[in-house]
């Protein structure tokens, strides 16, 4: 219970900010695959599983005629989302849960279309994926974009790096693990992408810092201490480095 508060203060503090969720310099990246994803499959029921920056959820009510349902752990964030937007006829379309992601409050089978952007850094994702697998038609599909980690990158040091900034920081996949990993729980591989992003290293330190304290010292030694792998992996230079980002598009398995 004690986490669910934590992740719901940490979307509280992010929105509006989008540093981490939804944030502007991939936007539209996600959102055309996704929209790509409403118009090949046409979903009676779609659910997203947070209200994000609010632009993807509205743009996935304004391009369809689906029912649009948004999970999020916080009531302020849907309060916040619906005062900014009040008028926009697409609100009409979308009922909003507030509820975690790991007891996900939908019904067994009822999404067409599941859609989780940017929230994979720091839910229990076991757990969170048993729960939209649950949700989810039979030959339903998951949407799912995340940072990941370079497939070289073995000994997992920016999954470090992010630790020592976010408290609620959960281990990161290298791409080919998160496609095992969806794979092992009864999703199959549609299609997806690798892009990469770039990231500030200076702007991260001092978002995180001012939701939770981060020791800024200890964070410049284990840069410096790693600076070849950044530099080899994730081009750092100037504090700036390029991080992978996976757009995975999945079919949920019949139980054979």
């Amino acid at each position: 219970m004690e986490r669910t508060k934590d992740i719901a203060g940490f979307v509280e503090f992010e929105y509006g900010k989008n540093l981490v969720i939804e944030p502007s310099e991939r936007f539209i990246h996600v959102r055309e695959r996704l929209l790509d994803v409403v118009g090949t499959y046409h979903p009676g029921v779609i659910v997203k599983a947070g209200v994000g920056r609010g632009d993807l959820l509205l743009a996935l009510a304004e391009a369809s005629d689906a029912q649009v349902v948004v999970v999020d752990y916080s009531f302020e964030c849907i309060k916040r989302f619906k005062q900014a937007n009040s008028g926009n006829k697409a609100l009409e379309k979308i009922y909003f849960i507030v509820g975690a992601f790991e007891s996900f409050p939908i019904d067994y089978y009822a999404a067409d279309l599941l859609v989780s952007v940017d929230y994979f850094d720091f839910v229990e994702t076991g757990a969170v994926i048993d729960e939209f697998r649950r949700s989810l038609q039979f030959d339903g599909v998951l949407f799912i974009s995340a940072e990941v980690l370079s497939d070289e990158d073995l000994d997992g040091v920016y999954d470090e790096f992010m630790a020592a900034l976010f408290p609620l920081h959960n281990d990161m996949y290298l791409q080919s693990d998160m496609k095992t990993f969806l794979t092992l729980n009864e999703f199959k591989f549609i299609k997806g992408d690798a892009s990469s992003f770039t990231a500030d290293s200076g702007k991260l330190v001092e978002h995180y810092a001012s939701f939770s304290p981060v020791d800024r010292g200890a964070v410049r030694d284990f840069m410096e201490a790693h600076r070849e792998t950044l530099e080899s992996l994730y081009g750092l230079r100037d504090g700036s480095m390029n991080v992978p980002y996976f757009i995975g598009v999945f079919m949920r398995e019949k139980i054979k």
